[in-house]
């Protein structure tokens, strides 16, 4: 076995969570409400329904044989050619992931933070991170990501309860005046951005200790993380409206900006940076490690640890190369990802459970 280190089921619920809210915990209010305006939150409640049953479609590929990761699973169902060919599909779905990713968290501190930084700096600073995580081990990863996860909790709390004197229902009515379309295409993209992003687990699954509580605890998190920014995009529209919601890409993090509680509480948007970061950084640091280790398996390899050098500065590369500017980002790759995200998170899955049963029907007989 490619990886013997092991995570607990609590390590695996927390880096479910932080996964779930990821990059989207500042994108999602926008990207949302530019489907569904007003009704964001109804598309965003649905989704998280719709997405729990997405997860149970990865349990199920999961449960075909618990000791084997996706890539595992698609060369045994699919064959040694058609196998290998989906099996690179994934791959490069996740190391264009994860540079997209290491692509959002240098635009956002170079825009908002640390302001006219060069951005190859940041993204070497970021991925320096990443490799340190990825070389410790998924064990350590777990570890972590349990230590960190009550913080990042705490932080979205206070956020949403210190901006809860300034919301407005109106900003929120008619409720439904668009008809039932604009819902449906927010639905779609909830489906999509946080939940079919979490295939990721098809290969970190098969290295989780086997505890009956295993599935329910998956779920649970991801449902949590799900109405956890469902949340943040409600209070977003009710203290900003759908107009603003809309058009401030990091929404979260400029509503952040306008607590002020007795002129005592205020300017605690270094907070939300710092959930942000967190969180993305957990997600980044799995895509890396599921690129890795499902290259290592494809190649047959003894070890995915020599591939960290050379991926680390393939995703240097190609998170900055990947968008000229935030602008192409949001009107070129954005509209035809969730196309990626539904065959990755939805189709694929179901297609190998298709065959995974068709093939077991003539044993059967």
């Amino acid at each position: 076995m490619i990886e013997k280190g092991r995570l607990t089921v609590r390590q695996l619920a927390s880096l479910m969570f932080l996964c779930t809210i990821g990059e989207q915990i500042l994108v999602f209010p926008s990207m949302i409400t530019s489907y569904a305006q007003q009704d964001a939150w109804i598309s965003s409640l649905v989704g998280v329904a719709g997405g729990t049953g997405v997860l149970m479609i990865m349990l199920a590929v999961y449960n075909i044989n618990p000791r084997l990761n996706l890539i595992e699973h698609v060369l045994r169902i699919l064959g040694p050619w058609i196998g290998a060919s989906v099996s690179v599909f994934y791959l490069f779905y996740f190391l264009i992931s994860s540079s997209t990713f290491i692509r959002e968290m240098g635009d956002f501190v170079g825009s908002e933070i640390l302001k006219n930084s060069p951005l190859w700096a940041l993204h070497l600073t970021f991925i320096f991170a990443l490799a340190w995580g990825l070389h410790s081990g998924l064990s350590n990863i777990g570890r972590t990501g349990e230590a960190f996860l009550p913080l990042v909790v705490l932080f979205l709390i206070i956020l949403v309860l210190c901006l809860l004197p300034k919301a407005e229902l109106e900003n929120v009515k008619p409720v439904l005046g668009q008809g039932l379309l604009s819902p449906f295409k927010g639905f779609i993209a909830v489906l999509t951005y946080p939940y079919c992003e979490m295939c990721i687990f098809m290969m970190i699954l098969p290295y989780t200790e086997r505890r009956p509580h295993l599935k329910r605890d998956f779920l649970l998190m991801g449902m949590i993380g799900g109405l956890l920014l469902t949340l943040t995009l409600s209070i977003c529209l009710l203290v900003m409206g759908p107009f603003m919601t809309q058009h401030n890409w990091f929404t979260s993090f400029n509503l952040s900006r306008m607590i002020n509680i007795g002129n005592f509480l205020q300017r605690i948007e270094a907070i939300m940076a710092s959930v942000w970061v967190i969180a993305v950084f957990f997600k980044s640091v799995l895509f890396f490690y599921s690129f890795a280790l499902g290259l290592a398996h494809l190649f047959r390899l003894c070890s995915y640890r020599i591939l960290i050098l050379p991926s680390s500065l393939l995703i240097l590369a190609l998170s900055i190369l990947i968008s000229p500017n935030e602008t192409f980002y949001l009107k070129v790759i954005i509209p035809y990802w969730i196309d990626w995200d539904l065959t990755c998170g939805i189709f694929l899955p179901l297609l190998l459970l298709l065959i995974h049963h068709m093939k077991l029907r003539p044993q059967k007989h």
